[in-house]
C-alpha cells in the first residue's frame, strides 16, 4: 500500500514513517519544506533515504490531487497543522492550514475513492473541567474549546462526519492529548518533553503547571494507535479521543528526581487550562487500541534517547 502523510516532518510524522516502513509499506511524505532537523532525531539514514518526499503547500488542493494520482495514494495520514501559539497569532491563516487544509484531504479522499484517511484532531476541542462539571470527558462530549486551534479541529470533526455521511469517506480522527517524546519541539503541552530532555543534559528546567494533573502519552503509543487506524475496519464513531494515562506534573517531575538524584528542577504553581480527563473506551472497543507505556516507561525511554543522540550513559 502507499501512504501519503502530511507533516511527516513533524515529531508523530517521524514516528509514523519509522513504523510504516518498518511494515514494508511504501511513504510518501507531503510537507512544505524538507526539514530532517526532527526526523533525523528519530529516523537512520536508511529510513530517511526510504521515503518520497513531495514539496507542497496543503491548502493547494489541486497539488495534493496531483500527488494522490501521481504516486497511486490509498491511504492518507494528515499531521500537517498549527499549534496553539501560531494560531492564535494569526487566526485568518489558522483557518486555512488547519481547517481548509484538512478538508482538501477530504476532497481527495472522495474524488480518489481513497481507503481510509486518518487525522489528528485534539483534546483542544474540549473545554475547562468546569464546563464538564469536573467528570470525565466523554468520546462524545460538547465542544467548548478555548483556543483558536481548538475550534479549527472542532470544524474539522464536523466536516469529516459530513463527508462519511454525503460521501461514504471513510475517516478516522484521533484527539490526541500532551504527547512527548523526542523530537516534540512545538506546541504548548511540549514542556513536559522539554523538562525530559533538560534533565537529560544536566541543564536546569523550570518546570510549569505544577498544580495540573495532564494526560501524559507517549509518542509511540501515539504513532502505533494511527498505524491500527489506518488499517481497522470501518468504525462506527468518526473521532476517537486517545489517551495515555493522567498523572500529576509533580509526580513527573519526582521521576525524573528518582532516575537523577541531582536534577535541578523548579516547578512553577499553575494549571494549563483544559481537562485532561478523558474516556477512551470506544478507540479501544473500535480499533482495539490501549497505550503501551506508562509514564515512567514513557520517560525513561525519552530520557535515554535525548542521552544516547549527546553520546552519554543511559540508565537501565
Amino acid at each position: 500500500m502507499a501512504y501519503l502523510l502530511t507533516g511527516g516532518m513533524g515529531c508523530i510524522g517521524s514516528y509514523v514513517i519509522r513504523d510504516l516502513l518498518a511494515a514494508g509499506e511504501d511513504v510518501v511524505v507531503y510537507d512544505f519544506a524538507y526539514d530532517l532537523t526532527i526526523p533525523k532525531m528519530v529516523l537512520t539514514d536508511a529510513q530517511i533515504d526510504g521515503l518520497t518526499f513531495v514539496q507542497g503547500d496543503i491548502t493547494d488542493l489541486p497539488h495534493v490531487l496531483r500527488t494522490v494520482q501521481e504516486h497511486d495514494i490509498d491511504r492518507v495520514i494528515h499531521l500537517a497543522s498549527w499549534q496553539v501559539p501560531a494560531c492564535n497569532a494569526n487566526p485568518p491563516q489558522a483557518l486555512k492550514i488547519v481547517c481548509e487544509g484538512t478538508i482538501n484531504i477530504l476532497e481527495a479522499a472522495r474524488i480518489f475513492n481513497l481507503k481510509r484517511v486518518v487525522w489528528a484532531s485534539s483534546v483542544a476541542v474540549f473545554g475547562s473541567p468546569d464546563d464538564y462539571n469536573n467528570q470525565q470527558i466523554l468520546n462524545d462530549a460538547p465542544h467548548y474549546p478555548k483556543f483558536i486551534y481548538g475550534a479549527c479541529k472542532s470544524l474539522n470533526e464536523r466536516y469529516a462526519m459530513h463527508y462519511f455521511d454525503a460521501y461514504g469517506v471513510d475517516s478516522i480522527g484521533l484527539r490526541f492529548t500532551a504527547v512527548y517524546g523526542v523530537g516534540r519541539t512545538r506546541g504548548m503541552s511540549s514542556f513536559t518533553t522539554k523538562m525530559i530532555e533538560d534533565v537529560a543534559m544536566g541543564e536546569p528546567h523550570v518546570c510549569p503547571f505544577g498544580d495540573d494533573s495532564v494526560d501524559w502519552q507517549y509518542v509511540e503509543d501515539v504513532s502505533e494507535s494511527i498505524v491500527m487506524a489506518c488499517t481497522c475496519p470501518t468504525t462506527k464513531t468518526r473521532v476517537f479521543n486517545i489517551k495515555g494515562g493522567i498523572r500529576p506534573v509533580k509526580e513527573g517531575v519526582a521521576y525524573l528526581k528518582k532516575l537523577v538524584p541531582d536534577a535541578q528542577i523548579t516547578l512553577e504553581p499553575g494549571v494549563f487550562g483544559i481537562s485532561w480527563d478523558y474516556d477512551a473506551t470506544a478507540i479501544a472497543k473500535e480499533v482495539g487500541f490501549t497505550p503501551a507505556y506508562t509514564m515512567e516507561q514513557g520517560i525513561l525511554k525519552t530520557y535515554n534517547k535525548f542521552r544516547e543522540r549527546a553520546g552519554l550513559e543511559q540508565i537501565s
